[in-house]
């Protein structure tokens, strides 16, 4: 009997701290756009563990190529994930933003790509 109100008194405090998380997903991938074979990475930025949460990420291209694709990858898993706005332009044009959150500090890295037209 002990041990059943000892679990029950653990799933109830997981619960209540994963109701806390300020992350409502566990994404650990995002991508936007398409990536044509021809196009190039012409951006890239590493959030690295340790950063603070939330992070700004925004290119814009000198040479006024369009960016089509964006990756956001987390190096490994966690439970926490992370969440991404768009803040500025879009795909398909030559700049966009995006502001990363999640929980803070980073726990794991974050790496941002970003692929332009040849």
């Amino acid at each position: 009997m002990t041990t059943l109100r000892l679990l029950v008194l653990g799933a109830l405090c997981l619960a209540s701290c994963r109701a806390l998380s300020l992350v409502v997903s566990q994404e650990q991938s995002y991508f936007f756009g398409t990536k044509p074979a021809d196009h190039l990475l012409c951006y890239s930025k590493t959030l690295s563990k340790g950063t603070a949460l939330p992070a700004s990420v925004s290119y814009t291209n000198p040479n006024d190529k369009k960016i089509n694709f964006v990756t956001m990858n987390a190096d490994r898993y966690s439970v926490l994930g992370f969440t991404v706005d768009k803040t500025d332009g879009q795909i398909g044009t030559p700049a966009v933003g995006y502001r990363l959150n999640g929980p803070s500090p980073l726990t794991y890295a974050i790496t941002v790509e970003m692929f332009c037209e040849p």
